[in-house]
């Protein structure tokens, strides 16, 4: 029940966001704002939720696709409450990052619904590299980091593990809506041997050609995510770059 809401109305993944944008800061060196980190969470609950007022309705519809259905007032009045929100403290930063939420609505349309073209989420090896590019670009324009962004590069190759790794969960969900995403189409050993080598490459990549220690930190963490794979993984997927944030940023 409490993981369901949740992961519905975005509080986890809206979480996952504002923790690289913190991340992005710690790497780039700079004290992390407030306003742009808040602003953050509230753009991408607006951007999660519109994704999810229209799930497509089948018989293998998980809690939160359930919800989503059930609770579709609570679900438009979050769309309206986050995008006032992120706005306002999106302005507080930098008035041009207000073009962030239309970007961000017209971005999620394109991934997840067949508007103009075909939905990127069912492309397999596009789906993981355009969330992580995103959130990572994401990340590097609300810090202002320097080019080249090699901090982004690193976190985009993390955030797309990521997101693999969550869509082993969707398998079921993903096949019956007509997206066969990387776990569908080979196995979960398979995509936890790919998880390692791409953290391992992206922890490398962070701690010697960025100099941070963000990348040990998740290379540490990531055990973690498989020991915990039987339970709710992508909960514990969404908590452990905002736990990679804390760390990092009490050394």
């Amino acid at each position: 029940m409490y993981d369901a809401v949740m992961t519905t109305y975005g509080i986890f993944a809206s979480l996952y966001v504002s923790s690289v944008v913190v991340l992005m800061f710690q790497i780039a060196g700079q004290p992390a704002s407030v306003a742009v980190v808040a602003g953050s969470f509230f753009l991408a609950m607006a951007v999660y939720v519109l994704h999810r007022t229209a799930p497509e309705v089948n018989a293998a519809m998980q809690k939160r696709h359930l919800r989503a259905v059930h609770k579709k007032r609570t679900m438009l009045f979050l769309l309206g409450f986050a995008s006032i929100v992120a706005c306002g403290m999106l302005y507080m930063a930098e008035p041009y990052f207000l073009f962030l939420l239309p970007i961000g609505c017209i971005a999620v349309t394109l991934y997840g619904r067949k508007r103009i073209s075909y939905p990127i989420r069912n492309i397999p090896y596009i789906k993981p590299v355009a969330v992580g590019g995103s959130i990572a670009v994401l990340g590097w324009v609300l810090t202002g980091a320097p080019w080249p962004p090699l901090g982004a590069i690193g976190i985009a190759i993390v955030v797309s593990t990521d997101a693999m790794l969550c869509d082993i969960q969707d398998v079921q969900y993903d096949k019956t809506c007509g997206c066969i995403t990387l776990p569908a189409s080979t196995n979960e050993q398979t995509i936890w041997f790919i998880a390692l080598l791409m953290n391992i490459g992206a922890g490398c990549f962070l701690w010697f050609a960025v100099d941070s220690p963000v990348g040990w930190i998740i290379l540490i963490i990531f055990p973690t995510l498989f020991a915990l794979r039987k339970l709710d993984l992508r909960m514990f997927v969404d908590l452990r770059l905002p736990l990679v944030a804390m760390i990092a940023w009490t050394l």
